[in-house]
């Protein structure tokens, strides 16, 4: 298991760097959306400032922004499995519960799960323009917000383990 966790880890990095660092990623969006973050990467977005930013894009932020959802079709279940097997290392180390451990292994796989669900809903969006499609914008920005929540929790449930059992 370690020998996967170092590979999830290396696929990991390399997935954040491609989108962080260079222009194939977050910050060519960002110049070609004036500066604003994507919608997957707010914490929730409604169906006239979604429109708006992709007006803003034009067609070829809306290219790009397609380009990286497809990316992002890689990534969660990288990150998801990377952040599974950690806990899971994590859980066994400190010999937490498996209520634990469950906790948040599944939220690992829920952040994940909700992010290609995300990225399905947008894909759908970017398909229907220039029609609208109100009501999956506002589906694709639920399960944003599941993605982040999950992912948060994935991080946060190691120390609330290790407050209740230091602390309580």
């Amino acid at each position: 298991m370690a020998m996967m966790i170092w590979v999830l880890g290396a696929l990991f990095l390399g997935f954040m760097a491609l989108y962080w660092l260079t222009p194939l990623g977050v910050p060519t969006l960002k110049r070609l959306g004036g500066g604003e973050a994507s919608p997957d990467l707010r914490f929730g977005y409604q169906p006239d400032e979604t429109y708006r930013l992709l007006a803003h894009y034009g067609p070829a932020g809306i290219a790009h922004f397609r380009r990286l959802l497809w990316i992002d079709m890689v990534f969660p279940g990288v990150y998801a499995a990377f952040f599974a097997l950690l806990t899971l290392e994590w859980a066994q180390w400190v010999d937490a519960s498996p209520a634990w451990a469950a906790a948040s292994v599944g939220c690992a796989i829920a952040a994940g799960a909700s992010d290609y669900v995300e990225n399905i809903l947008l894909m759908r969006v970017l398909g229907a323009l220039p029609a609208r499609a109100d009501a999956t914008v506002r589906a694709a920005s639920i399960f944003t917000r599941a993605k982040f929540v999950f992912s948060n929790l994935t991080l946060a449930i190691p120390v609330a383990q290790w407050l209740v059992a230091h602390l309580l």
